[in-house]
């Protein structure tokens, strides 16, 4: 068994957030030298957004700032002068495609890949898969990992699971008695399907052949109309006609606006709850932005927009079950947009009991300080969950607008806010002589 003081499980976005939080801090080394694991199943470590043909829908500046912070580890500073960061400097105040995001998560990658491997009391563990996790009775955490066959353990003070998101839809309810699953539908994919390279490509080759039938879009948040949009821009979409999109949402999305005086312009109406305190921008975490926003803008006829005929919305809760079985049965595509979950891996106490966990039963996976959630509310002191479909609820401290009341999906924040929390949490364990876990009674899976 090899002991660390830290076990990161996922070299993505999320996984990466803390040790880049780490580094703004100049903290970094320090964190190393005692001692942190990272494992990731592929080769690479930043993600793989370049398999997405869209933009990103946050400013190429939000990229860059991670890189601008004045204690920032020495070993990352030349990164400021190389091409895919002056590359992405083009894109500062606009919203870079993802192929560049993937390249420089890449960069960034293989800059934290070295400081790791610079330092003897951390490992790399590459091409590797994590297995479950376990909780010991004397207080620490291990993780089961497994490469090429062989197995061995892992043991720390804590652990941080960033294991992506995942979208489950096929047997969540539209209406009552009436779920997807239910349907014989001629061509459906969920939305991170659709916006890959090789969605977009058979998209369009479904519109090419959709003659009448209706490209139908499931969800109203910035998946939705960023699907809206990415099909709109496909060849195909030229033979569409007026309606042919139909973005069915439960509720109208909230949309971005770097002021009141900017959403006042556009006639979009603000209450006071959706302006965040400590920026002033209106739905700043919750709200459209990139081109799902300007999809929403051209379909809402908002100033200076050119009308598209082609897409609309409708309310999903206004459909009889009936009527909208045979317009999913009828439409050329379906585009499920409901969101994501956490993947999880087992966790089992020390007694070997699987533990319940929020996120198998689609609740937030994380609560206070990121800690991992029970079924039962409560939270694991030495587990942390950070990344995509978490479910991260922002405390006022992190600002945010106070009506928000969804994910913090946010890459900027995995790698500052969000990102410190864990790291702060997970070093203060690590210096922390460990002592015997209370058991946990709960329900086992």
């Amino acid at each position: 068994m090899t002991a660390f003081s830290t076990i990161i499980v996922g070299g993505g976005p999320g996984g990466l957030g803390p040790l880049i939080a780490a580094a703004q801090q100049g903290a970094l080394e320090d964190w190393l030298d005692r001692g942190v694991a990272l494992v990731e199943r592929g080769d690479r470590l930043g993600g793989s957004l370049g398999r997405f043909g869209i933009a990103s829908d946050s400013l190429g500046g939000s990229y860059l700032e991670c890189l601008e912070a004045p204690q920032l580890s020495a070993p990352l500073r030349p990164l400021r002068d190389h091409p895919i960061a002056r590359e992405m400097e083009l894109h500062r105040h606009g919203f870079p495609p993802l192929e560049l995001v993937d390249r420089w998560m890449g960069l960034l990658g293989r800059a934290l890949a070295a400081m790791i491997e610079d330092h003897p009391a951390s490992r790399l563990y590459r091409r590797t898969t994590a297995t479950g996790v376990r909780l010991q009775a004397d207080g620490s955490v291990t993780v089961g990992i497994e490469r090429d066959g062989e197995s061995r353990t892992l043991a720390a003070p804590a652990a941080v699971l960033a294991l992506g998101g995942r979208q489950s839809w096929r047997e969540r309810p539209l209406a009552p008695g009436m779920d997807l699953a239910g349907c014989r539908l001629r061509h459906i994919m969920p939305s991170d399907r659709l916006l890959e390279r090789d969605g977009l490509a058979e998209a369009d080759s479904i519109l090419r052949a959709a003659r009448g039938r209706k490209v139908l879009i499931l969800g109203g948040s910035h998946s939705a109309y960023a699907a809206a949009w990415a099909v709109l821009q496909l060849p195909g979409a030229a033979r569409l006609g007026a309606g042919q999109i139909e973005i069915l949402q439960r509720r109208p999305p909230v949309v971005f606006y770097p002021d009141v005086r900017a959403a006042a312009a556009d006639l979009y109406p603000v209450r006071p709850g959706d302006v965040c305190p400590r920026t002033g921008r209106v739905h700043r975490m919750g709200g459209l932005r990139g081109f799902g926003r300007d999809m929403w803008r051209q379909i809402s006829g908002r100033p200076g927009t050119a009308a598209e005929p082609r897409a609309g919305t409708r309310a999903l809760a206004r459909l009889p079950p009936g009527l909208l079985q045979a317009m999913l049965e009828e439409a050329a595509l379906v585009v499920v947009c409901f969101g994501y979950g956490s993947v999880t891996l087992p966790v089992h106490d020390a007694a070997g009991e699987r533990l319940a966990l929020a996120a198998d039963d689609g609740l937030p996976a994380v609560g206070e300080a990121c800690r991992l959630a029970l079924r039962d509310g409560r939270t694991l002191d030495r587990l942390f969950g950070i990344g995509l479909g978490t479910g991260y609820r922002l405390p006022a401290r992190m600002g945010g607008e106070p009506n928000f009341d969804g994910q913090a999906n946010s890459l900027w924040l995995y790698q500052n806010d969000i990102g410190a929390t864990v790291h702060r949490e997970a070093l203060a364990l690590a210096r922390t002589p460990i002592a015997p876990a209370p058991a946990i009674a709960v329900a086992a899976e």
